[in-house]
């Protein structure tokens, strides 16, 4: 009791900065796939620790150097990320809530049907907790609502920016034509460039990755590095409204 009578509101604005800093580290970490760097990282310091303990004079300069370097060396490898990082602080778009509503997600599944009924090769993602502003800076600004008409209208043929993906951030059509990954990996299965693309994305990020076969008109979703194919347009839904907590009322 004497602690929290003590709080100031100050500290309670020092403790609320603190954890979204830790809350955005974290997150730059699993959007960037730093997990591994950090293991290195760790590793070093326990070294150093070590050194420093044992009074290792040499090991403890090496180390020294090694960490003056090794700052200016993480600063250039992540470079694009940071970059999108102070991109978003200068936008007021640094907090993600990314959302997607129950009207906009049947725009989306009667796009999907009428791509699919044409055969319209396509490639639509949906972005939940992980940023994909580093893909979105690759393809062209739309900032449009979502509607049927805008999305096969983009994925048309005769579209410029049908060949390449569009992505949906918080329930807008955000860009199209936007550039994805591709994994060149061998895989049982053979699929072409838009579904490897789509299971490389949902391997990186917890985005959700509709794709519409421009062969069998086949539709299919990837998440979290798995390819469900053939989906009807119901469990489609089931699952959009499933990874973004939707209540299925009067929009079968």
């Amino acid at each position: 009791m004497r602690l929290v009578s003590s709080l100031r509101i100050a500290d309670v604005c020092d403790i609320a900065i603190v954890s979204v800093l830790i809350y955005y580290l974290i997150l730059f970490i699993r959007e960037t796939k730093a997990i591994q760097l950090l293991k290195g990282i760790f590793i070093l310091f326990l070294i150093t620790l070590l050194a420093h303990t044992l009074h290792l004079t040499t090991l403890n300069w090496l180390l020294e150097k090694i960490f003056a370097i090794g700052i200016l060396a993480l600063v250039i490898i992540f470079q694009p990320e940071l970059r999108n990082v102070l991109r978003k602080l200068g936008t007021g778009r640094l907090l993600p809530f990314p959302t997607l509503h129950p009207p906009e997600v049947t725009e989306l599944l009667e796009a999907v049907r009428n791509l699919a009924e044409r055969h319209c090769g396509s490639i639509i993602v949906l972005e939940r907790a992980t940023p994909l502003g580093t893909y979105v800076e690759t393809g062209c600004p739309v900032d449009s609502v979502i509607t049927r008409q805008v999305l096969t209208s983009i994925f048309n043929p005769g579209s410029p920016l049908h060949d390449g993906a569009v992505i949906i951030q918080n329930n807008r059509v955000s860009a199209a034509g936007c550039i994805l990954p591709v994994d060149e990996r061998p895989r049982q299965h053979f699929w072409g460039t838009r579904h490897l693309s789509a299971l490389k994305l949902s391997e990186e990020t917890d985005a959700l990755v509709v794709v519409v076969s421009e062969e069998t008109g086949h539709v299919s979703l990837a998440v979290e590095g798995r390819m469900y194919e053939n989906l009807g347009l119901s469990e489609l839904r089931l699952r959009i409204e499933q990874s973004f907590q939707l209540n299925r009322t009067n929009h079968d």
